[in-house]
């Protein structure tokens, strides 16, 4: 459903990406660890363009994309395929959360404005923030104004969905919620490709594990295996650091 092929990209002398393959299937749900400066986020933003790649091939619903070399119209292409959710939610702060979905649907996708009120309005009931929608991005907390970006994301109804540390920027107590919306579209078969430290939510929810380190993919395995059985020593070492900090256990919401 997506491949790529040796994916590279350069900041001036600094190689962030350094080759790399990854094939996801529909419905799978994979999480990208990894120490920062591994190359997870960029990764990320070069699938859809928001990084121009320096080297890459993209096949994405059967069609194939030189990442190093798109045109517009194939970059459109691949975001109608695709939605984003940023780490700092990204939304207009002069627009209400309804208009925030809306903006995705009738500017970008052309769909007629109440046909796109419809998708919008069950998209924030799916998320929890349905009696929300008439408030302003400053009006809500960090957690919902997470939660507004993921219903902006699955509105649209992508083949995949990119979530980009969607809880890193939100105060501890708010986490849960967030998880909880990304694990209930796990269980609903949206496919799905997730850079987060959250490793409760890595082991309970991913169907695959990726870890990176250095521009390059160390190891990738089922959680099962992951988590108990590392092959590589770089993975042990980064799971020995991290996990005495993880408490959050994504059986443990709603």
């Amino acid at each position: 459903m997506l491949d790529v092929k040796k994916l590279s990209k350069q900041f001036g002398d600094k190689t962030v990406l350094d080759k790399v393959d990854l094939k996801v299937n529909k419905g799978d749900v994979i999480v990208i660890l990894g120490p920062s400066g591994s190359g997870k986020t960029t990764l990320l933003r070069c699938l859809n363009h928001l990084e121009k790649a320096d080297q890459g091939r993209l096949t994405l619903d059967n069609q194939s994309y030189d990442l190093a070399d798109l045109n517009r119209k194939e970059i459109l292409t691949i975001r109608k395929k695709t939605a984003f959710v940023f780490q700092h939610y990204n939304l207009f702060t002069n627009k209400t959360a309804l208009e925030n979905i809306l903006e995705g649907l009738v500017i970008a996708r052309k769909i007629p404005r109440e046909q796109a009120e419809t998708v919008a309005l069950k998209a924030l009931e799916k998320v929890g923030l349905l009696s929300y929608k008439d408030y302003h991005p400053n009006q809500l907390s960090g957690g919902q104004q997470q939660r507004i970006g993921i219903a902006r994301a699955i509105a649209v109804k992508p083949d995949v969905i990119f979530f980009d540390e969607p809880t890193s920027a939100l105060d501890p107590e708010l986490i849960g919620d967030v998880l909880g919306v990304m694990k209930q579209l796990a269980e609903e078969g949206v496919t799905m490709i997730v850079v987060t430290h959250e490793m409760s939510f890595a082991r309970d929810v991913a169907s695959h594990i990726v870890f990176m380190d250095g521009g390059h993919i160390i190891e990738s395995a089922p959680p099962q295996e992951f988590f108990t059985a590392p092959k590589e020593e770089r993975t042990r070492r980064f799971l020995s650091r991290i996990l005495s900090d993880d408490s959050y256990t994504a059986d443990s919401v709603p």
